[in-house]
């Protein structure tokens, strides 16, 4: 029959004696441990300081609000995203012609029916969820304020 050795029962709790050995290890000369080698690395860790000026542009950016902290100009990603996004549409547009009334039976082969009507139903509720955003921009209406 195999039996584990028995570990020694220990007095002390491991986090402990980890604790107890880096304390000891600190008051050590830097040659004697490996403990004492990381103990004298941390008392001598270099201090960051912010860079100067840092909490007057964090409290004018904060009695700003909102809208001047957001006055970064993200254009470009904008439109490579609407890009994208339109390339994601065509690219599905063609699928769907390409492959005409099979689209569905792959994706149900592919991720077998159930996932495909979720996966399905997952598209749907995205789209509605977008559509209350695509129809105030259609009509012009004013953005809504970030709560």
């Amino acid at each position: 029959m195999n039996k584990r050795p028995s570990r020694p029962a220990s007095e002390e709790p491991v986090a402990e004696r980890d604790w107890l050995a880096q304390e000891q290890a600190l008051s050590m000369p830097a040659g004697r441990r490996a403990d004492a080698l990381l103990a004298r690395a941390l008392r001598t860790l270099p201090t960051s300081q912010p860079p100067p000026g840092f909490a007057a542009e964090v409290a004018r950016l904060a009695a700003a609000g909102p809208r001047q902290a957001r006055a970064v100009d993200t254009r470009l990603e904008r439109h490579l995203l609407n890009a994208l996004l339109g390339l994601l549409a065509l690219a599905s547009l063609g699928a769907t012609a390409w492959y005409g009334s099979q689209w569905w039976a792959l994706a149900s082969e592919a991720l077998g029916t159930d996932a495909a009507q979720w996966a399905l139903l997952g598209v749907a509720c995205v789209l509605l969820s977008w559509l209350p955003e695509a129809v105030r921009r259609l009509h012009g209406g004013p953005a809504p304020e970030p709560a």
